[in-house]
């Protein structure tokens, strides 16, 4: 089932009509288009002008194609994360790991800088270092002394979101979290207002909740997609019926709550060379010291070991139900926490192409591998439908048709 979101959110430009006219053919690949569809065998691939030109079995490379034989090979969509961070610039650098991971378009779901904005006009002009990146710019939050807590009242919610519209936001989200008792929860007032605002300036709309009580409330007041799961209790089938009746998307970040608590665990994946090659030797070393330590001694571990178990409970609910799920490294963690709870390689797949591009309305250009849309794909080594992890096997990511290097 395809989520129809309550705005027509055009992306066009995402995709570069400037790119080098460059032709690149890949043959004899078996190709998972991300659909849902059986896996299709000797395909050939023809990428020009960022796009996917031709696709089609047993198709003759044009004259002038660069020539890949991908024979043993598979083809999916790149990953598309819908619950990133990147920033403080320079993002190129992070942009550029996440890429090297597969992923080819992300979410930034924090703060940005205003330069975001031409960061993002340089990306659509074709100058793609790294990952394809969309953005929130603000978060509204009920924190005390931190960016996005400035507006107090509705009119001043109502008037930041005109403010960061006018600066180009691709989203409007509001956390609605008291981080465990420490902080008040923005008010229903303040939530509908910023809901009510972005609607009418036709912007898809995000919330951060733990709690099952503010998802409904948020869900009522017109949220498009709730960026986190619910974690306080396992959701009941009324309220999945409300998420399907009214079209509203689920992120799952099981990697994101796994994070809060697994370094104080042991060694875990923190030895695992796929890991490994995103960090630094410093930061790999206080993940094992400093990071393990505070996470073994942290009061709230308890806590966050409820949480994930019912994350994984409800993800796997929402999954049957037939909801959207979304998400360097992480993302591939997320996909075997996914595998984890229940979930099919394909429908794993589709939760990184087809679904995420659905529910960020970029579906047009992205998630799916098709003549017309944008190239962006990986190469695999191994089939994913055999084992999700095989999609750590890249040996090749193609981003608006070049080879990412």
């Amino acid at each position: 089932m395809r989520a129809t979101l309550l705005v027509v959110f055009a992306v066009a430009a995402l995709v570069s009509g400037n790119a080098a006219a460059q032709t690149t053919a890949l043959t004899h690949a078996t190709v998972i288009d991300g659909s849902g569809a059986a896996p299709q065998r000797d395909i050939t691939i023809v990428m020009e002008n960022g796009r996917i030109r031709e696709m089609a079995p047993g198709l003759a490379a044009p004259p002038n194609a660069t020539v890949v034989d991908l024979t043993g090979k598979f083809v999916v969509p790149g990953i598309i994360n819908g619950h990133g961070h990147v920033g403080p610039p320079p993002r190129d650098p992070q942009l550029r790991q996440y890429a090297l991971y597969g992923v080819t378009t992300t979410t930034s779901m924090y703060f940005d800088q205003d330069d975001v904005q031409e960061f993002k006009q340089r990306q659509k002009a074709g100058d793609l270092k790294g990952a394809r990146i969309m953005t929130v710019m603000y978060r509204f939050m009920s924190e005390p002394f931190k960016p996005g807590s400035e507006a107090k009242t509705p009119d001043e919610a109502r008037a930041k979101v005109d403010e960061i519209v006018a600066k180009g936001t691709d989203f409007v989200k509001v956390w609605i979290d008291a981080q465990g008792g420490r902080y008040p929860k923005l008010t229903p007032e303040f939530t509908a207002a910023v809901m009510d605002q972005a609607r009418k300036h036709g912007k898809i709309r995000m919330a951060h909740i733990v709690e099952l009580a503010d998802a409904r409330r948020v869900v009522d007041q017109g949220v498009n997609i709730l960026a986190h799961n619910v974690r306080d209790q396992e959701i009941p089938d009324d309220f999945i019926a409300t998420l399907k009746a009214r079209d509203v998307s689920v992120i799952s970040t099981l990697a994101r709550e796994e994070a809060l608590f697994v370094f104080g665990d042991g060694p875990g994946f923190t030895d695992n060379p796929f890991f490994q090659k995103g960090l630094t030797p410093e930061r790999l070393a206080l993940l094992k010291t400093k990071v393990r330590a505070d996470q073994a001694n942290d009061p709230d571990r308890p806590r966050w070991l409820r949480m994930f178990d019912t994350d994984k409970r409800n993800l796997k609910k929402l999954a049957d139900a037939d909801r959207y799920f979304i998400q360097g490294f992480f993302e591939h963690r997320q996909m075997e926490l996914m595998r984890d709870a229940g979930l099919t390689p394909m429908q794993i797949i589709q939760s990184f192409s087809k679904n995420n591009a659905e529910m960020l309305g970029i579906d047009r250009e992205f998630g799916t591998l098709a003549t017309g849309k944008a190239a962006d794909l990986l190469v695999l080594a191994k089939n994913p439908l055999d084992d999700i992890t095989n999609m750590r096997t890249m040996e090749a990511v193609y981003l608006g048709g070049k080879k990412f290097e």
